[in-house]
């Protein structure tokens, strides 16, 4: 068995069998990594005892919003999430044009705004999204704000998470920056660690899905079409 290895964030990146060629042995993308107006750092590692497939549809899903992170990055009385596009790409999807009324979407912001998101799935356990609020709400010039996920599966149900920031703050520090990243994803975890099965169903019919959830849908026909067997069912 050949295998090969490359280190990018401070991660490394393992290929235990045969690269099929260099596009499928690429690193997954990051790519506010090479913009230098964007301030970089690294969040994590947080264990939490869910499947990587559940971790990357959490990312994905902003119906929760509200509910999960209220207060913060959703309402109660704000939770409708407009149409948005989403399309297969070659390492999995692309959704664009979604948006969220957010009363605190960063650590900068001093007023509710509504942000756009774009998510995109660049390999079965690692996404990107990136966010624009209203330029209003956070007193920086063109700000924008990508963070990316990436997963180490444990074993089938449990995973360490690892996020990558790319952001246009440079004046707060890194512990501030990190505080406000341990704040939202710690409010995920419980909800994460609660769902059941742990595993992620591929079988659409198997859990309630709305047009909100386009993105998780078109990611579980993703890791079926590749045929993705660890940490789903």
């Amino acid at each position: 068995m050949t295998h090969s290895a490359r280190v990018a964030h401070g991660l490394v990146w393992v290929r235990l069998d045969a690269p099929a060629g260099d596009e499928e042995d690429a690193i997954p993308a990051f790519t506010p990594e090479e913009d230098t107006r964007l301030r970089k750092l690294n969040c994590g590692p947080y264990d939490v005892e869910t499947s990587a497939p559940r971790l990357v549809e959490n990312f994905l899903d902003m119906s929760h919003f509200g509910f999960v992170h209220e207060g913060w990055l959703g309402a109660r009385d704000m939770t409708a999430i407009d149409d948005y596009r989403v399309e297969a790409t070659p390492h999995g999807l692309l959704a664009t044009g979604c948006k969220a009324w957010q009363p605190q979407s960063t650590i900068n912001s001093t007023a509710p705004a509504q942000v756009e998101y774009t998510y995109e799935v660049t390999a079965p356990y690692t996404a990107v999204l990136t966010k624009i609020p209203e330029a209003e709400s956070v007193g920086i010039d063109d700000y924008r704000e990508s963070i990316a996920l990436y997963i180490c599966p444990i074993d089938a149900e449990r995973s360490r998470v690892w996020f990558r920031l790319a952001t246009a703050d440079f004046e707060r520090d890194d512990a501030a920056l990190r505080a406000f990243q341990d704040t939202i994803f710690l409010q995920d975890k419980p909800v994460l660690e609660s769902q059941r099965p742990k595993c992620l169903p591929l079988d659409l019919r198997a859990e309630l899905h709305t047009v909100a959830d386009k993105a998780s849908s078109l990611y579980r026909r993703h890791l079926r079409m590749r045929g993705i067997t660890f940490g789903v069912c």
